[in-house]
Formats: structure tokens, C-alpha cells, sequence
């Protein structure tokens, strides 16, 4: 190649660069091109990632709390949970729960709560009493009906004190019914936890005399409202 080959509008420094490049080129193409000496993959590196909540945790919708509390009842109508639930000044009528829990009262003139409050979390502890209650009647107390049929409970009880294992898979009957998921993929201190409060109540009601429910039945009681009360049940 000549530098008449680079085009008449070359100058003669662009000429001399273009000629030097040329000839680096076509000396790269006559040498032989040796590969790189093989070396590891480089390790994979861990993303953190920042799952914390960004914002402040909140009470789900009253309607989609309310659709559960009627399914954990047993998918009973609202008036026949009514009718099951009262008793010893546990439960009412659901027109003093529905303004407390949020929803508007059209006739009164009265909008939806725009933020939850902690008298909507009374009501929820409520409302979670007095299923925990009437369940443990209706599931194990006296001639406690078919686990098929029960409505909360659903796990056989034995008079003896359950060993360990036993009570982890009864709790996990509970913690499937109100979170959702098994207890095995809860935060490990929480079995332990539950099981504890268990035996503690049991324990405590030991000594009471003419008890309206057995020490046992008290002690499921409290497991339940522990779990329809947990946050997790609660807020999103």
C-alpha cells in the first residue's frame, strides 16, 4: 500500500499515521495469536438485600378480617357467629364491633376509620378472645365432637399431658389455621415460645377449683389467642 491509497484529502501527518497503523496490523495478522494461560472462575458475590419494612406496618382491611373470623368460626353467617360467640360478656352484638374495627356507619353519618388506632387492636383482641373461647367448647370440651368436625382444634387431646412433639404438631394445627403456613417455617424461637405459654397456663390453672374449663382447655385457649392476635394475623 502507498500513501496515494489513503484518499487526496489526507494530509502527509495523517499519511504517515494511517501507513504506521496499516503496517501494525498486518504484522498482527502474520504472528500467531497464543491463548491465555486457564486461571478459576471468580467467586459468585452475595447482593444484599434490604427486606426491612419502609414503612409503618398496618391493620388489613376490616372486611378481609372479618371474612377470616367468620371462616375460623366454622364459615358461619355473621348473626349465627353472633349467636354462638356471646355469652359471659365476651361478645356482644356485631354493632358494637363494625364502627371500632373501622367500617362506616352510613346511617349515622360516620366514614371509614382513615388509619388504624389501638382501640382498633382492642377490638381485634377481643373478637380473638371470644373465638379462642367458644372453639375450645365446641372443639374439646365434654364430648368434644369429630376432629372433622371441630372447628379450630382439629387434633386429637389425650388426658395425659402431651409429650413434646405432641404439642409442637397440635400448635401447628393452630399456626396453619391463623398464619397461614407451618410452624417449622416460623422463626425458630417461636415454637418454643408457644409451648411454653402452654404449659405455664396449664400449670397455673392446676389448683382451681370447680374451673369452668380443665387446665388443658384453658392452656389451648391461650395458645389460640396468641396466634388470632399476632401481628402476622393482623397487619401487613
Amino acid at each position: 500500500m502507498t500513501p496515494n491509497d489513503l484518499g487526496p484529502l489526507a494530509g502527509d501527518g495523517v499519511k504517515v499515521v494511517k501507513l504506521a497503523v496499516l503496517a501494525l496490523v498486518a504484522g498482527c495478522g502474520a504472528s500467531a495469536i497464543e491463548p491465555s494461560a486457564p486461571r478459576a472462575l471468580p467467586a459468585h458475590t452475595t447482593a444484599m438485600v434490604d427486606a426491612s419494612p419502609k414503612e409503618r406496618r398496618r391493620l388489613v382491611p376490616p372486611e378481609v378480617y372479618l371474612r377470616a373470623y367468620l371462616t375460623w368460626f366454622g364459615g358461619l353467617a355473621p348473626l349465627d357467629v353472633q349467636a354462638r360467640a356471646r355469652g359471659r360478656g365476651m361478645f356482644d352484638a356485631w354493632d358494637d364491633y363494625l364502627a371500632a374495627l373501622g367500617l362506616p356507619d352510613y346511617r349515622a353519618d360516620l366514614p371509614r376509620a382513615a388509619q388504624s388506632n389501638t382501640l382498633m387492636l382492642a377490638t381485634l383482641g377481643r373478637l380473638g378472645e371470644a373465638l379462642c373461647s367458644r372453639a375450645v367448647e365446641h372443639d374439646l370440651h365434654g364430648k368434644p365432637p369429630a376432629v372433622t368436625a371441630r372447628v379450630v382444634f382439629a387434633f386429637e387431646v389425650t388426658p395425659a399431658e402431651p409429650t413434646d412433639p405432641e404439642l409442637a404438631a397440635r400448635i401447628d394445627v393452630l399456626h396453619r389455621t391463623f398464619l397461614g403456613y407451618p410452624l417449622a417455617l416460623a422463626p425458630p424461637a417461636r415454637a418454643s415460645k408457644l409451648e411454653a405459654l402452654y404449659r405455664a397456663v396449664v400449670a397455673h390453672h392446676a389448683g382451681v377449683k370447680k374451673p369452668v374449663l380443665s387446665p388443658a382447655e384453658t392452656g389451648w385457649v391461650a395458645v389460640c389467642s396468641a396466634l388470632v392476635q399476632h401481628p402476622e394475623a393482623e397487619l401487613y
